[in-house]
């Protein structure tokens, strides 16, 4: 992770470094990249017919400068080439640009007539035109330009489309991983993040404390779905198995959200999740995730493992079955058990430490729900 808050897009001018074949296969991974090219207006065609997705939200709200976009349309005109474009392609054709979103952009703006071209070193005498003042050879010059693309196609396992787009990214200011996974992912998975993100229970029970730069809260839920997906009743349906590597199995409930989980199944998680955060803050307060402080009197920061814990164990329980004080001091007395030990305070996301860390939730599940 970057130590700046600010985020980019990046265009990258280099192709990556990989021997585009139609399949590459080697220790039973299948890699599927496809080099293709079509011209500015079937790509275009594509993004108005919602076959192309030009932007994940996670990137920066400022978009090039008119100068950028200027000198964009002026190479094109004069039959320079351009940067190779990246897509991910996912089951059902529908395609998302992972590098070259600006240029895409800047192109569906000029034929849109959204902006008139700038002072230009070479076509200086296209300044202040927008497309319909062009001549008609030059407006056909752009429609039918040749744009060079590779498409990373099914069945490429996830893990790889992220490694792919972390390598096409990597020049620059970087983005973390979330950020990847956001732009990768787009749908009812990203669609399900922002709702508990921004709902009232998620800020009061953790005192505003999880800030939404750099996806920091987008990144706490996620965990918390994909673990309890993982140890709920929904196992069975998902088929994603948990081997300690965190960034493959977040990617694969992401996509899993987006291509596989119900309606029914999205509601009753957000439900879950918003009742297990209401529930906790009813009980504890705005400090539930975070252990005591010690020497300093200064706040400790929001755990991650307390997080998953105590919304997992509070997710299904009604509170008016529920002896508030007894409740309140199991929860005391299990946190300071394991910050007196340590467990959440190294590496949280071994098989080990998840078990242990839901056993421990339905241990206090199951010792108010008996009493």
């Amino acid at each position: 992770m970057t130590n700046t808050d600010e985020i980019i897009e990046i265009e990258n001018q280099d192709e990556l470094n990989l021997a585009v074949r139609p399949v590459y296969m080697e220790n039973d991974i299948n890699v599927r990249i496809a080099k293709e090219q079509s011209s500015v207006f079937e790509l275009l065609r594509r993004e108005k017919r919602g076959d192309l997705i030009l932007a994940p939200d996670f990137q920066r709200n400022d978009v090039w400068d008119l100068k950028h976009k200027s000198e964009l349309i002026e190479s094109i005109l004069m039959g320079f080439p351009i940067p190779l474009i990246y897509l991910f392609e996912n089951e059902n054709g529908i395609r998302q640009v992972v590098d070259g979103k600006q240029r895409i952009s800047a192109l569906k703006a000029f034929l849109n007539n959204e902006f008139a071209l700038t002072t230009l070193s070479m076509l200086p005498d296209l300044k202040g035109k927008t497309f319909d003042d062009i001549r008609p050879l030059s407006q056909a010059k752009l429609e039918d330009y040749q744009l060079h693309t590779y498409v990373i196609q099914p069945p490429t396992p996830e893990f790889v489309k992220f490694n792919i787009f972390e390598r096409v990214n990597r020049s620059g200011i970087s983005i973390n991983k979330q950020e990847m996974r956001h732009a990768l992912y787009q749908g009812k998975a990203t669609d399900l993040l922002q709702v508990l993100a921004e709902s009232t229970a998620f800020k009061l029970c953790t005192d505003n404390g999880v800030k939404p730069d750099r996806m920091r809260d987008r990144y706490l839920l996620l965990r918390f779905i994909a673990f309890y997906l993982l140890k709920a009743e929904q196992t069975p349906t998902t088929n994603i198995e948990y081997k300690s590597d965190i960034d493959s199995f977040l990617a694969a409930t992401m996509a899993y959200l987006n291509e596989k989980a119900s309606d029914e199944l999205i509601q009753h998680i957000t439900q879950t999740c918003l009742q297990g955060m209401h529930n906790i803050y009813q009980i504890i307060g705005d400090q539930a995730f975070r252990f005591d402080s010690k020497a300093s009197a200064h706040k400790r920061p929001i755990n991650i493992g307390l997080f998953e814990m105590l919304v997992f164990a509070f997710g299904h329980i009604e509170l008016d079955k529920v002896n508030i004080e007894k409740a309140k001091n199991l929860i005391k007395e299990k946190k300071a058990y394991l910050d007196e030990q340590g467990i959440f305070g190294g590496s949280i996301d071994t098989i080990e430490h998840v078990t242990m860390r839901f056993n421990t939730a339905l241990e206090i599940t199951e010792g108010l729900t008996n009493a």
